[in-house]
């Protein structure tokens, strides 16, 4: 009995182009899975709460005799604030607010004072919670003021991040934003927006929050009413004015 050669089956070409397309359509499938996977794992990372953070008021290490000393003094509630502000745009992570250090200072029955103690800010930012804490200050020198930060880890003193920026007194808030943002990112934070504004407006919030650091709540808040009445867009004097007004509903 004559038996034929064997031959490899080959599928017709219509076929063979057919398989050939649903190889490369399970293959785009495939990446478009990864890419979904990978994305997801991105925004997963993003919404993860980081570590919580205190911003203290910075420290005016000017020389007592410096040129304008007075006139930059309200850098150290400014300076502060305008970090907070823009640590609040960075998802998940927990910032400390003032009012709430404030309060804390009262509960702990010590004065402002202690806060020029770092020991005593360590002590106060474990018991609210805090992993990290931001430590400031700012020297003028002429019509310039050098301003630096320090991003500490609160269980074992150590500093993380430090950073510097120079700039004149009259622009230094408009400035400082870059600063701002590099302290975020070093902090877990991605891009973010930081909004300048100009001297006089953190002037007069500066006015309001030593109002509301001295007792007077009804003051600060009639201060800070009028600032937003002349300029809407400046909300940390919006987020300090609904913590001033929750505080005394609380009370």
């Amino acid at each position: 009995m004559n038996t034929l050669p064997a031959t490899p089956f080959r599928p017709p070409r219509a076929q063979q182009g057919t398989g050939r397309r649903c190889l490369a359509a399970a293959r785009r499938m495939l990446g478009a899975l990864v890419a979904l996977a990978a994305l997801a794992t991105s925004v997963q990372a993003q919404n993860a709460v980081l570590p919580a953070v205190v911003v203290w008021d910075y420290e005016n290490q000017s020389a007592l005799a410096a040129p304008g000393l007075a006139q930059a003094d309200f850098l150290r509630r400014s300076l502060s604030e305008s970090l907070t502000a823009t640590l609040l745009q960075v998802p998940g992570l927990p910032v400390v607010e003032r009012q709430r250090l404030q309060d804390l200072l009262v509960e702990q029955k010590l004065g402002s004072t202690a806060l020029a103690d770092d020991d005593a800010r360590l002590r106060l930012g474990k018991i609210v919670g805090a992993q990290r804490m931001v430590f400031g200050g700012f020297f003028v020198l002429g019509d310039q003021v050098q301003v630096h930060v320090r991003v500490i880890d609160t269980a074992t003193s150590r500093v993380l991040f430090s950073d510097e920026s120079v700039a004149p007194v009259a622009t230094v808030m408009a400035q400082v934003v870059t600063l701002n943002a590099r302290v975020a990112r070093a902090l877990g934070g991605g891009a973010v927006v930081a909004q300048g504004h100009a001297p006089e407006r953190w002037q007069a919030y500066d006015r309001a929050l030593a109002l509301a650091d001295a007792g007077d709540f009804d003051a600060a808040i009639t201060a800070l009413q009028q600032l937003l009445a002349a300029d809407k867009t400046f909300l940390p004097a919006e987020r300090q004015l609904v913590a001033l007004l929750e505080r005394g509903a609380r009370r």
